[in-house]
């Protein structure tokens, strides 16, 4: 058994807090960071998969102070952009300098093996308002990105989806992990809750789920963005969102790979404090359902 662990959405780089479904809490995540180094020191994961939202500012100095920040973890990760990173004409170019040591290529889409396992990790572009796709955003959506993502879209750029498929059919024998910071589905109806901030996901989700049905060896699309936990399974690929790092619960998931099975935990700071000073009376369900807190994905 070996195992990895996700962290997601963590707006490293800013002192700006905020309000999501709970208190979005920028200025602890020093304090944060440390805590989750003594965490994962007792876990001692083999590398970090971080889905996404590293920089909450959209400067070269944010993304270099999130990958300072996420260095400081003192544990191999793999790194990928989300909404926030990747906002203006130069934040790739920021994100492939700060983080390149890091990367197994020089570009913000990518795949690499670890030991039984495949991970793909893919870069959706910006949808904008006459249906076209960018790399960057349309200057209104990104000037009110801090305060909400209404016009806000993504989708998975057609290369990419023809790079993907190319990569699966490469890699029939290893069981596969597909992740990006987008979900590919919507918040399930379940989860749903009334007046909730529902962040979206991809448009063209459709495409990578017939993408990944045509590979039966990818089990499982990892994601965060949505601010909340959820387990979903779809097509026989189980869908894991993952909450942000800065609001309640504060969570983060541990991944234990066995030759049979992938088991899922959520897993809290040890320090509870955080979580206490985001949580919003009334809206713990952003942490989920048990369901949504620990899955066994089978490998066979």
């Amino acid at each position: 058994m070996w195992r990895f662990v996700q962290v997601s959405d963590p707006h490293l780089g800013s002192t700006r807090d905020g309000k999501w479904n709970n208190g979005f809490l920028c200025s602890m995540m020093p304090d944060v960071m440390r805590c989750l180094k003594r965490d994962l020191a007792r876990i001692k994961p083999e590398f970090i998969l971080a889905t996404g939202d590293l920089a909450s500012q959209q400067t070269r100095d944010a993304t270099f102070a999130a990958r300072d920040l996420m260095d400081s973890l003192g544990f191999p990760y793999y790194p990928m952009g989300g909404n926030h990173d990747f906002v203006v004409q130069d934040s790739r170019e920021w994100f492939i300098e700060a983080f390149h040591a890091q990367l197994p290529a020089k570009r913000t889409w990518y795949s690499f093996d670890h030991k039984n396992l495949h991970f793909v990790v893919l870069d959706a572009w910006w949808m904008w308002s006459d249906d076209t796709l960018h790399d960057v955003s349309e200057k209104t959506v990104a000037k009110m990105q801090h305060k909400h993502l209404k016009g806000a879209r993504w989708a998975l750029p057609p290369e990419q989806l023809a790079w993907l498929d190319e990569d699966l059919a490469a890699h029939r024998g290893l069981a596969t992990i597909v992740s990006c910071h987008y979900p590919a589905i919507p918040i399930p109806a379940r989860r749903r809750r009334p007046n909730m901030e529902d962040a979206g996901n991809l448009e063209n989700g459709g495409d990578i789920i017939a993408i990944m049905k045509r590979h039966p060896q990818v089990k499982a699309y990892v994601s965060g963005h949505v601010h909340m936990h959820f387990v979903e399974t779809v097509e026989g690929v189980t869908h894991i969102a993952t909450g942000a790092l800065p609001e309640y619960p504060t969570e983060f998931r541990e991944y234990l790979v066995h030759d049979d099975r992938i088991e899922v935990r959520t897993m809290g700071l040890s320090d509870t404090s955080f979580a206490a000073r985001s949580l919003i009376p009334g809206n713990e369900w952003t942490s989920g359902e048990e369901c949504d807190r620990q899955v066994a994905i089978p490998l066979a």
